[in-house]
């Protein structure tokens, strides 16, 4: 197949050799042929010729070698590539990285390294294209510290992924000179501690996930580094109260996801002058709200408290949130409502659900506005216990953390010795004249990932984990100037 395109002189946009038992690529594989993108992803892979792609040098813009067998980075093979923008070696056997891996890569902004064996990254790695790199993904590696050396001074590094590692803890100044970085991806570690000197020259951080860790507090003045932050994601860690200082300084912040965590206990004001539109509370052991919980959260559109222990709502506790349009009271211990305990707005809706109060003469479901509105089809089944009677608290009710998903979707197969870049069981080629496919699915272009990261999440969002669709790719990402900073 690849010998026949190569009589012609079309310009490819997109050659896909997949399932193809391929085992080795060989000196100038491509010769005469004009890809814009080459897909080698799921094959067995195990070694490139320094001059695999030769001829390739000014036309190759995205390559992915997915789910082979490489065991470390094809660094001499891919030197040269001047017009490659995106590249995927995720899911092979590639393990730490102790040398520069890139050369002469003048125009690469995308690398996806994730589901690999990548223990430990050495400051000079990523050397090569430190300046121009926007998107760095190391995910589900077994990384135990922060790549801070690698990182440094990637200033058009927007991106940075490092989902499914070992981190144990952010230390002083290992963000450093990243002065576009827009989103950090640190979901799913083992991080018990934050330095609030972590960041130095990083003021455009705007969203920041750290889920799925072993957070129990912050040191005071951790979060005012994250000033920028406009999206903050905490759910399923340990914090078990929320004091006045725990969120100081999160002057941007909009979207805040304390689910499953432990918290008891929120302090007066905690979140007065953050302009949170969406906090999310469910699975927490909060057992009474007051008008000072959420006092001074002027902005917040929606709440959720669903499935916390809350007995009792003092009279007039969301009636200074103007703004507020959605409270999810669902899963508590409400027996009874005191007149005004959810008065609100007009356009206040209020869920109900599964506490006793539904199971009374006078219980509804939702509150909507002034109006009680009960629900023939709520299934109702607090009210198959002993729902009148009071029960101890639960505390921790954190559901169980997901399970990290299949790295790879990659099962062992028997042994082949073929060796070859010729007749692949599975192609795909397109072409300025002509198209032809076959059964491999046609693959998503990545560049759109990091994208989306200068657009607002949605607002109904609970786990806004850069879920968001974008169709626009900004040319200039907007940065403001790093805030002078003193340490005390």
């Amino acid at each position: 197949m690849v010998e026949q395109m190569k009589k012609s002189h079309f310009e490819i946009r997109e050659l896909a050799l997949e399932n193809a038992n391929i085992v080795e690529i060989g000196p100038r594989a491509f010769k005469n042929l004009r890809i814009k993108k080459l897909v080698l992803d799921k094959n067995r892979i195990k070694a490139l010729h320094r001059d695999a792609f030769r001829g390739l040098e000014n036309v190759l813009q995205e390559l992915s070698i997915s789910q082979n067998k490489l065991t470390e980075v094809p660094s001499d093979a891919l030197a040269g590539l001047r017009a490659l923008n995106v590249l995927s070696l995720k899911c092979n056997r590639i393990g730490n990285l102790t040398e520069p891996i890139f050369h002469n890569l003048t125009s690469l902004i995308d690398v996806n390294l994730s589901c690999n064996e990548i223990c430990d990254v050495s400051p000079n790695t990523f050397d090569g294209v430190r300046n121009t790199l926007q998107n760095l993904i190391l995910d589900t590696n077994c990384l135990e510290k922060f790549p801070a050396g690698a990182v440094k001074n990637m200033e058009s590094l927007i991106a940075l992924h490092l989902k499914y590692n070992k981190i144990d803890t952010i230390e002083e100044r290992q963000l450093t000179n990243l002065s576009s970085l827009s989103m950090l991806s640190l979901s799913s570690n083992n991080i018990s501690s934050i330095h609030p000197f972590a960041l130095d020259n990083t003021p455009n951080l705007r969203y920041v996930y750290l889920a799925e860790n072993q957070l129990t507090n912050f040191d005071v003045g951790t979060m005012a580094q994250f000033k920028q932050t406009q999206v903050l994601d905490l759910a399923f860690n340990k914090l078990s109260e929320i004091t006045v200082e725990t969120f100081a300084g999160l002057e941007s912040l909009q979207h805040l996801n304390l689910e499953s965590n432990n918290i008891k206990t929120i302090a007066p004001g905690a979140f007065a002058g953050i302009p949170l539109l969406l906090l999310w509370l469910p699975n927490n052991c909060l057992n009474n709200i007051s008008p000072t919980t959420f006092q001074g959260a002027l902005f917040l559109r929606q709440l959720s408290l669903a499935n916390n222990n809350i007995k009792d709502i003092q009279p007039l506790s969301f009636n200074h949130l103007a703004n507020l349009h959605t409270v999810d009271l669902a899963n508590n211990k409400i027996q009874s409502l005191q007149q005004g305990a959810i008065q609100g707005s007009d356009h206040l809706t209020v869920r109900l659900q599964e506490n006793p109060m539904v199971c009374s003469q006078d219980g509804f479901h939702v509150m909507n506005g002034p109006q009680a509105i009960n629900l023939t089809t709520e299934p109702n089944n607090i009210c198959k216990t002993n729902w009148h009677e009071d029960t101890p608290d639960v505390c921790p009710r954190a559901l169980s953390r997901p399970p990290p998903p299949p790295c790879c979707n990659q099962t062992e197969e028997p042994a082949i010795t073929q060796e070859t870049t010729e007749a692949p069981t599975t192609t795909t080629t397109t072409t300025e004249a002509t198209t032809t496919k076959a059964k491999a699915p046609k693959r998503k272009v990545n560049m759109d990932r990091f994208w989306r990261l200068s657009h607002r999440p949605a607002a109904g969002s609970p786990f806004l984990r850069h879920q968001v669709n974008s169709a626009m790719k900004p040319k200039y990402l907007i940065t403001t100037p790093a805030p002078a900073r003193h340490r005390p």
